[in-house]
């Protein structure tokens, strides 16, 4: 098994892609959504921060709470952005202060099934994976380059 340093240098790596994707979001885009029973672009950030700490809590508390992401958790770009970041922020110093035995315990999915707290924070990771593809294609509907994650388009990969 990984490090818990390990994990979590994955888990900040996955953040600071996704942040790269949001800087380039013009504010205007805020609101814009596929379909009228979609999340809008600020509803996925809102969205992102508040199952960071739903996560969280159900390896602290084992059980599942979710905090909403409705627009009063940041109702501009900068306002989501500065949400997100509080409860990331407040997620990864709980986190640091688990100890290695504490990424083993079981705790309850979704479905009640136990699985390894371990595996509570890739799901989180994958999440916002996910969120963030949903993302790029937002972007690309609305003629917004995302930016490159890995630094190169496919197409510049030597072969």
């Amino acid at each position: 098994m990984i490090t818990k340093e390990e994990l979590l240098s994955n888990f900040e790596g996955v953040r600071k892609r996704t942040l790269k994707y949001l800087t380039v979001i013009p504010e205007q885009f805020i609101d814009w959504r596929p379909d009228d029973h979609k999340f809008s672009i600020g509803d996925i950030v809102r969205h992102l921060g508040s199952t960071e700490l739903m996560f969280y809590h159900v390896i602290r508390q084992n059980e599942w709470k979710y905090y909403g992401h409705d627009p009063d958790k940041g109702r501009t770009m900068k306002e989501a952005i500065h949400y997100l970041q509080n409860c990331h922020g407040t997620v990864l110093t709980g986190l640091q202060q688990l100890e290695p035995e504490q990424l083993t315990m079981k705790v309850k999915n979704l479905l009640g099934y136990e699985v390894s707290a371990w595996r509570i924070i890739m799901a989180m990771t994958e999440h916002e994976i996910h969120h963030r593809g949903q993302l790029s294609a937002y972007m690309q509907a609305n003629h917004i380059e995302p930016p490159q994650i890995f630094g190169l388009k496919i197409e510049e990969v030597p072969h």
